[in-house]
């Protein structure tokens, strides 16, 4: 569903923003959605670094698509699964996705996000494992997007080429620094996640990215999986990093591009961090 963010997600937003205030992002990537767009703005305007990031509005970046589950519990989405007979990451909801679907388009963002930055610095192609059938699933359907709030930002975009340095930055889903930095947010029926990403190739600090990325806390922990288990970050638990973050958490990967059409080298430093949260006010909405 395309919500807009509540009193507590403008809150933790802007503590995310706080945190993140010094940290330089040229490059902002977000879901289309108007809770990420929020999330996004409320992080840039108290950004004092980053003046004109090149900003991308990516559909692949929405929230799993639920379809006739839309809006309703999880209890009822089990029952769902229960009934198909299959695999909770194979079940697909009438209308919606399976998180196998998601990952495959939070791979395409990804893979597309290395080859463009690859471009940029003039390293040729990148292999990023990126299947062969992408879905869009949920990237195709209707979340009203009257509600965009997208032309009220207050952010000049400029020719990314002009700037050695990327950043991106998130606060709505999960948020990692390592070269990639991932922020999550989780609210009632919404997920929201960021992502910044730290690009470099291997001969020279003068190609740093910094990105950042936000989206969803569903497709966030399906990136992490594409991360983890396709191109062999290596993280202390699985099961921590597969966790959907908190609202407004801050992970971050460093992820290494090189020459020749190899994979990434993604590290991670950390993961869901939720440190900067401790001022926002927890109740049920």
């Amino acid at each position: 569903m395309n919500t807009n963010l509540s009193d507590v997600g403008y809150r933790q937003a802007g503590l995310a923003g706080t945190r993140l205030m010094n940290q330089l992002f040229t490059h902002v990537c977000t879901s289309d959605l108007n809770r990420v767009i929020q999330t996004s703005q409320a992080i840039l305007d108290r950004n004092v670094v980053s003046k004109s990031p090149h900003v991308k509005v990516d559909k692949r970046l929405r929230e799993r698509g639920f379809g006739e589950v839309e809006g309703k519990t999880v209890s009822e989405l089990r029952a769902l699964v229960e009934k198909s007979g299959q695999s909770p990451e194979h079940f697909c909801p009438p209308g919606g996705e399976s998180p196998l679907q998601v990952k495959a388009r939070a791979e395409a963002f990804f893979h597309d996000l290395c080859n463009d930055l690859a471009a940029e610095f003039g390293i040729g192609q990148v292999e990023t494992l990126q299947h062969a059938a992408m879905a869009d699933g949920t990237a195709e359907r209707d979340c009203g997007m009257e509600g965009n709030v997208l032309g009220e930002w207050n952010i000049e975009e400029q020719d990314s080429k002009t700037s050695g340095t990327l950043a991106s930055d998130s606060n709505s889903a999960s948020n990692d620094k390592t070269g990639v930095t991932v922020a999550s947010n989780l609210q009632t029926q919404n997920a929201e996640g960021s992502l910044a990403s730290n690009l470099q190739t291997e001969d020279s600090e003068k190609y740093n990215a910094q990105v950042l990325l936000v989206s969803h806390g569903g497709t966030i922990r399906e990136l992490f999986r594409h991360l983890i288990d396709d191109l062999g970050c290596k993280v202390k638990s699985k099961r921590f990093a597969m966790k959907i973050s908190p609202n407004c958490g801050i992970s971050q990967f460093v992820v290494q591009l090189r020459e020749g059409g190899k994979r990434p080298v993604v590290s991670c430093h950390f993961l869901h961090d939720k440190s900067h949260l401790e001022k926002a006010v927890d109740f049920d909405l």
